[in-house]
């Protein structure tokens, strides 16, 4: 498979990771002013009341969507409609250099920053389940929504105080359930790890990954990731995505057989 093509796969995954969240529920989307855009394939991320790029921005241009002036040109409009810079991601070394030039010719500039580190798990065999002592691991239903909200927020308290609201309602839904899964994970029957599985077919969507602080070092993230790689494999989901920026999760990843597919930044059009 062509590196272009993986990253459409690996884009695509995660424009419906992020839009999830943005589109939990209707009061949490109002409240946000979310305004996601579907068009050509791409995804562009909005939320007028939330001023963090991560949530503004394109996702597939030149990997999922053949970059063109004219579909540029469309996503100006939506993030101009929500008095938001136009952002573009970018999957440096797979996203076609066209796309980039293309960029470059209408007035974008490469942000400053590391970027999302983007790994995936492309092997035609599972790793196995790690072991770890008194870890028992299972699916969530809407009964334990709060409690796994509650723990997920313990990693990601720089999310804000809706993102344990979000959390809940993603779970708790009965119709993402087809297409969501929640896993938490128990040490001796306390509750200790979360993670999501998203089923973006063939991809499966790693999300939500998190560990309570008086658990970590114990390779309990590890064998999170690898009992959602099996649930997925069962469902038929032969790709598996991941995003960090934390070093930790990455060589957990990398334990399990994961690669850096590549580094995403945001190309943003430049004030005029």
């Amino acid at each position: 498979m062509r590196k272009v093509d993986i990253a459409a796969l690996m884009q695509r995954t995660e424009a419906v990771e992020i839009a999830s969240y943005l589109e939990a529920g209707p009061r949490l989307a109002a409240g946000a002013g979310t305004s996601v855009g579907r068009f050509n394939g791409i995804t562009c991320l909005g939320a007028r009341a939330i001023n963090e790029p991560f949530l503004n921005r394109a996702l597939g241009f030149g990997t999922i969507a053949e970059a063109t002036p004219r579909l540029l040109e469309r996503i100006e409009r939506h993030y101009a409609a929500l008095n938001k810079p136009s952002r573009v991601s970018v999957a440096v070394g797979s996203t076609p250099q066209q796309a980039v030039r293309l960029l470059e010719r209408r007035g974008y500039e490469r942000e400053i920053g590391d970027g999302e580190l983007i790994y995936g798990y492309l092997r035609s065999r599972l790793p196995r389940m790690p072991a770890v002592p008194g870890l028992a691991i299972e699916r969530v239903d809407a009964k334990e929504a709060a409690l796994y909200a509650s723990l997920a927020v313990k990693s990601f308290d720089d999310r804000g105080p809706m993102f344990e609201t979000i959390v809940e309602t993603l779970v708790r839904d009965p119709a993402r359930r087809r297409k969501l899964s929640a896993y938490l994970g128990r040490v001796d029957g306390v509750p200790a790890a979360t993670g999501m599985l998203f089923d973006v077919r063939p991809v499966g969507g790693m999300g939500n990954g998190s560990v309570a602080p008086k658990f970590r070092g114990r390779g309990i993230q590890t064998a999170m990731i690898a009992f959602r790689m099996h649930a997925g494999w069962k469902r038929g989901l032969r790709y598996f995505f991941g995003q960090t920026i934390n070093p930790v999760s990455a060589r957990n990843l990398e334990e399990l057989g994961w690669r850096l597919l590549y580094t995403e930044v945001d190309w943003v059009r430049s004030a005029r």
